[in-house]
């Protein structure tokens, strides 16, 4: 079996053995860890081990597959001609599957009061490399650097303009909400944005591509 496919295996289990690890806290540990913790009484028990040693586990899978597949695509997806895009494999496009994970981040701020799940949400902007694929070993003559440069401005122009709106926001509501609403809505907000700009950023370049072919 490749190689890829264990690696999606290995994923599927650490999500089932999330949830299965949820359940036995819930029905066998009195929820001690699902529910909102209080560090300065808590004191470890062998059974908040399960829950805790798997969220980790999941999280770290995670990083190891995204760091994997970066490199993967520098090392085999780089420029074999001069002047040429790189290829790219469309699958790397699922990856922003992973922004879905987010998500999870909500029932993690209701019981936990914890924000750093929603940093997943960044995750949506891989599925900008469908579009990229769509480029690979394109001839990067003077035509397609001007689109490229174009594509940049404008998604980078987008991202800094929702950063600051968000920013002044802040600002002027921020003395007026507590501060892990403010640490919420940074964090929220700041992943989407990431996901924006590094999904605009192929798909723009591919738009203005495909127009001027037209």
């Amino acid at each position: 079996m490749r190689k890829r496919n264990w690696r999606g295996i290995v994923l599927i289990g650490f999500i089932l053995a999330e949830f299965l690890a949820v359940g036995f806290d819930v029905a066998i540990n009195g929820s001690r860890i699902v529910k909102p913790i209080d560090f300065g009484s808590y004191v470890f028990r062998g059974s908040d081990l399960p829950l805790m040693a798997v969220t980790v586990g999941l999280v770290c899978y995670v990083v190891y597959l995204v760091i994997h597949m970066v490199a993967a695509n520098f090392r085999k997806g780089g420029t074999a001609v001069k002047g040429v895009t790189r290829k790219l494999n469309p699958k790397h496009g699922w990856f922003g599957i992973f922004g879905f994970f987010g998500f999870v981040g909500i029932p993690a701020y209701v019981m936990q009061g914890q924000v750093w799940p929603f940093f997943f949400f960044a995750f949506f902007g891989f599925f900008g490399f469908f579009y990229e694929a769509k480029m690979s070993c394109t001839l990067m003559d003077e035509r397609f650097k001007e689109e490229q440069t174009r594509a940049q401005l404008v998604s980078y122009k987008t991202g800094f303009g929702l950063l600051w709106v968000v920013a002044w926001f802040m600002g002027m509501a921020g003395s007026h909400i507590g501060i892990t609403y403010v640490a919420l809505i940074f964090t929220v907000s700041s992943s989407l944005i990431i996901a924006l700009v590094l999904f605009l950023n192929s798909y723009l370049l591919y738009k203005y591509d495909t127009e001027e072919a037209e």
